[in-house]
């Protein structure tokens, strides 16, 4: 299932993540802090103030780097799993399994009353999002002629 070779890095993992610009991950980083760290403090209503604040903050400081790494993990896996069917969903299911953990250990850290609420919409959106990551790596591998090995 997963990339034995002894050889290190082969041509298709050598090839750079993702051709996105530096302005393009870092402006979409601020729009999932504001967007998300948003819907935290709505999530969150009945709290009091300083629990809205904190939940904001964490959902919103957790949300940006996500989007800086989801990308490059998505990728890192796709390129390991050789199994055909699982290289298009076990990096999804991997990735938002270490990512919702992770933010659900947070949140509860520091006292979100509504943890599940907070975090399954933007949980959601990054899981279709990995989802379409793969998609596009399968069909850039097709079109440079990589064998996706089915």
């Amino acid at each position: 299932m997963f990339e034995t070779s002894s050889q290190g890095n082969t041509q298709r993992n050598s090839a750079p993540l993702v051709s996105t610009s530096g302005l393009y991950r870092w402006v979409s980083a601020l729009f999932a802090f504001l967007i998300w760290g948003g819907w935290a403090y709505y999530a969150n209503g009945a709290a009091a103030e300083n629990q809205r604040l904190a939940s904001t903050f964490v959902q919103g400081i957790a949300s940006l780097f996500i989007t800086l790494f989801m990308v490059h993990a998505v990728t890192w896996l796709y390129r390991r799993i050789q199994v055909p069917y699982f290289r298009l969903v076990l990096p999804a299911v991997l990735t938002l399994s270490f990512t919702g953990s992770s933010l659900f250990t947070i949140h509860h850290f520091v006292g979100t009353p509504n943890i599940f609420y907070t975090i399954t919409p933007a949980l959601s959106v990054a899981f279709a999002f990995c989802l379409f990551t793969t998609y596009k790596l399968r069909k850039h591998g097709r079109e440079r002629k990589e064998p996706d090995r089915e």
